[in-house]
């Protein structure tokens, strides 16, 4: 999460892989976000850059060393007054929104392709806008909240299992419930890493923002 001239910046991402490769290319991807997050107005411009970083990254290292092959990614932007979200998915589960005991995904038209791939060529989709009411909280996830499976071998769905549990008190007691409910839903700690983001617009116009842990199992 990042305060910038053009507003409050958010990104959750999942590399793909684990080890050094992983380690340095979410350095690279962190680092890039940072810098272009405060300068480009336009999210697609952010992605632009963090992709061409891991790229040249990727170029400069040894085959010991390579970053991992791609990174999904979710880019948010907190609209002026905070009245709405700007939304650009690299290939990334889907968002939810969380209001009054209702939980949605805020699904992309095309989810676009995730970051570190773009030497094929292919144009990345346009962010997406969507309300973001008073008193709600957006919830951001990787797939190992969306991958989690019961016995039987079923999906974890937070719009599913969420929707009827709230209202939540806030940010932290979003990610304290779902993370609860995880693992109660695999029966135990998660063995795939599990990271969880949350921000709440308050009813008088303020914004709360709280992070979740990032970890194996969690």
């Amino acid at each position: 999460m990042q305060r910038t001239p053009f507003g409050v910046r958010l990104l959750i991402a999942d590399v793909r892989g684990k080890g050094l490769g992983a380690v340095s290319a979410v350095s690279v991807l962190l680092g890039a976000f940072r810098e272009a997050a405060e300068q480009e107005a336009d999210l697609t411009a952010v992605a632009d850059r963090m992709e061409r970083a891991l790229l040249r990254e990727s170029e400069q290292t040894s085959e010991e060393d390579h970053l991992e092959g791609f990174i999904t990614a979710l880019i948010c932007e907190v609209l002026p007054g905070g009245s709405g979200l700007r939304l650009l998915d690299c290939g990334h589960p889907a968002p939810y929104l969380c209001q009054d005991g209702e939980v949605r995904p805020l699904e992309a038209r095309d989810p676009g392709l995730p970051l570190g791939i773009g030497t094929l060529g292919a144009p990345r989709t346009a962010p997406a806008d969507w309300p973001f009411p008073a008193g709600s909280t957006l919830l951001l996830v990787t797939d190992g909240v969306t991958e989690a499976r019961d016995r039987a071998g079923t999906f974890y769905d937070p719009a599913e299992q969420l929707s009827g549990r709230g209202p939540f008190r806030g940010p932290q007691d979003l990610i304290d419930v779902l993370v609860r409910d995880v693992e109660r839903w695999t029966g135990g700690p998660r063995d795939d890493d599990m990271a969880v983001l949350a921000i709440g617009r308050q009813a008088e116009g303020r914004r709360r923002f709280r992070n979740g842990a990032n970890g194996p199992g969690r």
